[in-house]
């Protein structure tokens, strides 16, 4: 099952060329194993995307809240993300496991941060799938995303080329001498 979403915020921060956006991924269940059809996949769109310039996500913070159903564990839920076409372009693994070492089922907070270099195609889409190490029910969902989890990823927004800002330069002056171009 695939769901689209829009980014919750987005922020500047300590120079034009870097952003901040917030995604809410609440309500995602894991149903089974990797990549199952049954599992939720969202679609999210972080901030306003130029596909001229592209975008490189340096860092990832995850707030999120875990809920496990009967014998699943939260050490078993985990977070595949990607491009829209199923690559990863990056050097960071494309999973992430929060509740790793909690081998207990029940409700539980994980936050934390990581450096990465994802390059996002040139769609702008980023998914999310969550999906279980280990499919407890085949009948149930095994976990989901409590309210109020989300993901912020810290972008570089790489800066128009020179041969760009050349093309901005002579449109400009076309637009005031309208008769000469």
């Amino acid at each position: 099952m695939i769901i689209k979403f829009a980014a919750l915020s987005t922020a500047m921060f300590a120079a034009p060329l870097f952003a901040q956006d917030t995604i809410d991924i609440s309500g995602l269940q894991s149903w089974n194993t990797d990549g199952d059809p049954s599992n939720e996949t969202g679609v999210y769109y972080p901030g306003s995307l130029d596909p001229e310039l592209g975008y490189i996500i340096l860092q990832i913070d995850y707030d999120i809240t875990i809920q496990t159903f009967g014998d699943s564990w939260l050490s078993e839920v985990n977070l595949r993300y990607g491009n829209s076409d199923g690559t990863f372009h990056g050097s960071w693994p494309d999973v992430l496991t929060p509740g790793l070492g909690s081998d207990f089922s029940g409700t539980q907070r994980f936050t934390g941060s990581f450096q990465t270099d994802i390059h996002l195609n040139l769609d702008g889409e980023f998914h999310v799938e969550l999906f279980e190490s280990f499919d407890d029910d085949p009948f149930a969902a095994d976990a989901v995303l409590l309210p109020g989890s989300t993901l912020t990823f810290g972008r570089f927004i790489p800066a128009p080329s020179g041969t760009t800002l050349l093309g901005f330069g002579i449109l400009a002056a076309c637009r005031r001498k309208r008769p000469a171009c």
